[in-house]
């Protein structure tokens, strides 16, 4: 169930999930023998706390954790029930997952990562428990673009007789990755190369989509 909290107005929205958190009421205590939370919802001092009161060891890792300040970023009653039958193999399962409070690292905006997202993460894509979320959903659509036109740009700039068509295509990944920063302005150069072979061309068509690349180029310029 979705609570609006005011608390979380200025997160960045989910498609799916929304902004604020699913409470569900559950909130498993993480220091119960049968309960194992994910490394990312947790803390050192936390560990090392669990660590101590169920073996009786670890007094050393302990002590020196206690002045471990790092916040939580779990969310107290959103928890959901793991399958671990549904996970990757690996040392330690993770029996509850809960809502997660994040700072995006691209744009640098508070988001949640939702329990059922994890669920969903770790269960049914089969990410290893290892994976973590660092970025919010519009900055992963992004960041997955600019990886696709990265590797689309790689596949046509080794084709040594590119159509009109491949031509617009690669000026279009080499503007966007110059727009995201994951390359030089120094492109331009190259993008500026193929637009002027191309200009040759008498087609309306041709031209008109000639001048939006161009006015791209400009805008990087200024």
């Amino acid at each position: 169930m979705t609570i609006e909290d005011d608390n979380y107005a200025e997160y960045v929205d989910h498609p799916r999930y929304g902004r604020g958190p699913k409470y569900t009421g559950l909130n498993p205590d993480s220091m119960a023998p049968e309960v194992q939370l994910h490394w990312n919802s947790t803390s050192l001092r936390e560990i090392a706390l669990r660590l101590h009161i169920l073996t009786g060891t670890g007094q050393e890792w302990y002590y020196k954790a206690v002045l471990d300040t790092s916040e939580i970023k779990r969310i107290p009653n959103t928890a959901i029930i793991a399958d671990l039958n549904r996970q990757a193999a690996a040392t330690v399962q993770v029996t509850h997952y809960f809502d997660l409070k994040r700072i995006c690292r691209d744009c640098r905006k508070p988001f949640i990562f939702f329990a059922e997202e994890q669920k969903y993460w770790y269960e049914v894509l089969r990410f290893g428990l290892d994976s973590d979320c660092v970025r919010c959903v519009p900055c992963r659509k992004g960041h997955q673009v600019i990886s696709h036109s990265r590797q689309r740009y790689e596949e046509l700039f080794h084709i040594s007789d590119r159509s009109t068509d491949e031509n617009f295509e690669i000026v279009d990944c080499c503007l966007s990755l110059i727009e995201g920063s994951v390359f030089s302005p120094k492109r331009l150069q190259f993008v500026r190369t193929v637009l002027n072979r191309m200009r040759s061309s008498t087609d309306e068509s041709i031209a008109s989509r000639l001048n939006e690349l161009a006015s791209r180029v400009r805008a990087i310029s200024s």
